[in-house]
């Protein structure tokens, strides 16, 4: 009997085969933006078809790889109210400590003006402002959440211990950002959505999770205008957001994260397998 699917060398070989359907698809989109004279690659919308096809195209070929139901293979249950609350304000709180983080990253690795720009237009919406907003609330944490939490995490889960699992996981979903300006970032929240999985068997807070962190400052930039110096600022000035601020993104992860570890911990034997987990059949493990 083989391995469950996929491992890591399984998915590394997934996220390469994804960068390279993701580029085909973008192809004929940047051909026709030549064609009319309008660079239509930069825009929002055509970045979500990309990965609409590319990660959708993915998960189908990993869900028969799995033998398993879609369900089973990416779960999306109902999870305990009293989670919520909690689950937001670390969102929020981790959110601001990372934007503090990557301003540190920046003193050692400017961000280039080109790589700068079209984190902007992304932040702000100038391009698009419900295109920005469906790329990045909605399309970009349904798909990679199906994905990393959904079918590999759960593979790993499979194979390896939780920790190698939830941290093999998070490494791959932060290199598949492909930049170090996002890496570490990236690789935060991924641990945190791996944790939230593995403690719930769930992937609706991991989803809206990632869609919350991705909201926040899109929202305060493009919808509200909001100007906070190393928060909502221009990444190619160099700025540190004031003290007020860290101290509030330290306060809500604090609240969130001890809250969330109760909780977690009363549910005894049961934490780590987390309510509501469905058995894969058998012959969905080889």
């Amino acid at each position: 009997m083989s391995e469950p699917y996929p491992g890591i060398r399984q998915a590394i070989s997934l996220l390469l085969v994804t960068a390279l359907l993701s580029a085909v698809c973008s192809l004929p989109i940047a051909m026709l933006g030549t064609v009319v004279g309008i660079p239509l690659m930069a825009h929002p919308l055509a970045l979500a078809v990309a990965n609409l096809v590319a990660i959708g195209l993915v998960l189908k070929w990993g869900l028969g790889k799995v033998g398993a139901s879609f369900f089973q293979v990416y779960p999306l249950t109902p999870v305990a109210q009293p989670l919520h609350l909690p689950m937001g304000f670390t969102i929020i709180g981790v959110g601001i400590l990372l934007s503090e983080l990557d301003n540190l990253l920046r003193l050692a690795l400017p961000v280039p003006a080109s790589f700068a720009s079209q984190l902007v237009d992304l932040m702000t919406g100038d391009s698009s402002l419900l295109g920005s907003l469906f790329l990045a609330v909605v399309v970009a944490p349904v798909t990679e959440e199906l994905l990393f939490r959904g079918l590999i995490l759960q593979g790993f889960l499979r194979r390896y211990s939780p920790r190698k699992a939830i941290l093999a996981s998070a490494l791959l979903f932060a290199a598949f950002h492909g930049n170090p300006w996002q890496f570490f970032g990236a690789l935060v929240l991924g641990i945190l959505f791996a944790w939230w999985f593995v403690q719930t068997r769930s992937l609706i807070p991991c989803i809206l999770g990632h869609a919350l962190n991705n909201a926040v400052p899109l929202v305060l930039i493009g919808v509200l205008d909001v100007e906070i110096e190393g928060f909502t600022s221009d990444p190619t000035v160099l700025e540190f957001q004031p003290a007020w601020l860290n101290l509030i993104g330290l306060l809500c992860a604090g609240w969130g994260l001890s809250r969330l570890v109760q909780a977690f911990s009363g549910r005894g034997g049961d934490a780590e397998a987390g309510p509501g987990t469905t058995e894969l059949p058998e012959d969905s493990r080889r």
